[in-house]
């Protein structure tokens, strides 16, 4: 039997929950998705609380929809093409020695982010409502099945969506207010490998020696696999504060509360069949029940108008990542205590400013840059997680063919900072190396109806 392994065998699928929604190389700091508005894209996302061009505010900030010019759709296709390589650099398993396998290909599955949001004024204008429907975290990374960070991480996936309906409304001549609800749905896939070779010459062989050479369980020639599926629903809010400070000038305050989720989901265990009879109840397929607490955020923003065609844009952005510190895993299975895993994640500020400037009537061009720190502790990086600090630099353009349609286009591209790692897995193994070639392409369509 194993009689240690619960909390082993189990802290792979516990780390999932917590560390595999932490990040990948085409999104915002940590695991958000920055990508919710065309416009807003081609901006380095400078101003967005101050911007209100067009419905993607409800998001952004609700205080803002009276400043839209009547009722109005906005809709958005973002592609996100992330690449990712990892150098090994002397990675080993349980026993010491080198661990076998590649580099994992490239981790990052490219992805569409589509959002939608509609607005309108109610009664004579001085209300205002809309409602977004937006995926403002996410996370997608799937390694090859034989690479040497296996035992670790296999493939991540999670998908968060938000419906947010919201109000705003205009208080006076220089204040408008907006407050709006958050409906959210988090859904959650979780893979790795378990290296059921080591674990046997860990827990049976002292007791029982040359057991697990007989039935072939040896280190990395005797793998086994684990699964995790879970999910929830759940409710957040966001406030807003539209200030006028004079004709060519706004300042927008922007907050989303962090929002508690309660996954829960399905493990499934699959092992080598010599080993059935020695497996630990551990391994048995049971539910699981984790929190998932999503961080806060706080933006401060301004858009001046410098002259007739010329805009400029800025923000400051505060992420209270320090929700996600750590999570408890609750499990069904009585074989399997509950475990507790720590992430040390830190808050994180966003700047960023941009530029936008009408040629003409019907065509207006922007830019802008952003520099993103990461909550990531590089002593708990995790493959799931090869997050790093990162500079954005964006273009974007509008054309407006008709005076009720304009349609976007905006484009990013991410310079990722280098990822060391030194992260020793639940089962004894270590995974070392560096990623050194992270970096993403982000590209979005949208259009803009006003009715």
């Amino acid at each position: 039997m194993f009689p240690s392994l619960p909390p082993a065998g189990w802290r792979v699928s516990a780390t999932a929950i917590l560390i595999a929604l932490s990040g990948t190389a085409a999104h915002a700091e940590g695991f958000r998705i920055q990508e919710y508005s065309v416009r807003d894209l081609g901006l380095a996302n400078s101003g967005n609380a101050a911007y209100a061009a067009d419905a993607s505010t409800v998001f952004s900030n609700p205080a803002a929809l009276p400043q839209l010019d009547g009722r109005q759709l906005n809709a958005g296709l973002h592609g996100i093409l992330g690449r990712g390589e990892f150098t090994d650099t002397g990675s080993t398993d349980a026993t010491g020695a080198p661990l076998s396998g590649g580099n994992g290909g490239d981790l990052f599955n490219d992805a569409i982010i589509p959002n939608a949001y509609y607005a309108q004024p109610v009664g004579d204008g001085r209300f205002w409502f809309g409602i977004g429907l937006t995926a403002p975290f996410g996370l997608t990374t799937d390694y090859d099945n034989g690479w040497s960070g296996r035992y670790q991480t296999l493939e991540s996936e999670l998908t968060v969506i938000d419906i947010n309906p919201s109000l705003g409304f205009v208080v006076n001549d220089w204040l408008s207010l907006g407050l709006g609800v958050s409906a959210q749905y988090a859904s959650v896939k979780l893979t790795n490998a378990i290296d059921f070779g080591s674990l046997c010459l860990g827990q049976i062989e002292p007791a029982a020696p040359g057991t697990c050479s007989a039935i072939g369980a040896l280190p990395q020639q005797a793998d086994g696999f684990v699964k995790l599926d879970g999910d929830d629903w759940t409710l957040g809010y966001n406030l807003g504060a539209l200030i006028t400070l004079s004709d060519a000038t706004r300042l927008g305050l922007a907050y989303r509360s962090g929002i508690d989720h309660g996954i829960e989901g399905d493990a499934q265990f699959s092992a080598p069949a010599a080993m059935g009879a020695l497996l630990d109840p551990a391994f048995t397929d049971s539910q699981a029940f984790a929190p998932l607490n999503l961080p806060a955020r706080f933006s401060v923003s301004v858009h001046h108008q410098a002259t007739e065609r010329l805009a400029l844009t800025g923000d400051v952005s505060w992420s209270q990542w320090e929700r996600f510190d750590g999570i408890s895993v609750d499990f069904d299975n009585p074989a399997q205590p509950d475990t507790v895993e720590t992430l040390n994640y830190d808050n994180t500020i966003r700047y960023s400013a941009g530029a936008e400037y009408a040629v003409n009537t019907a065509w207006t061009v922007r830019g802008g840059v952003a520099v993103e720190e990461t909550p990531t502790d590089p002593d708990f990086r995790s493959p799931r997680v090869p997050d790093a600090d990162r500079t954005v630099a964006a273009l974007g353009a509008s054309w407006t063919p008709r005076e009720n349609v304009t349609l976007d286009a905006g484009y990013q591209h991410i310079f990722f900072e280098d990822a060391q790692i030194d992260e020793t897995g639940s089962g004894g193994d270590t995974l070392a190396g560096v990623y050194d070639e992270n970096a993403a392409d982000l590209v979005a369509l949208g259009l803009s109806w006003r009715f």
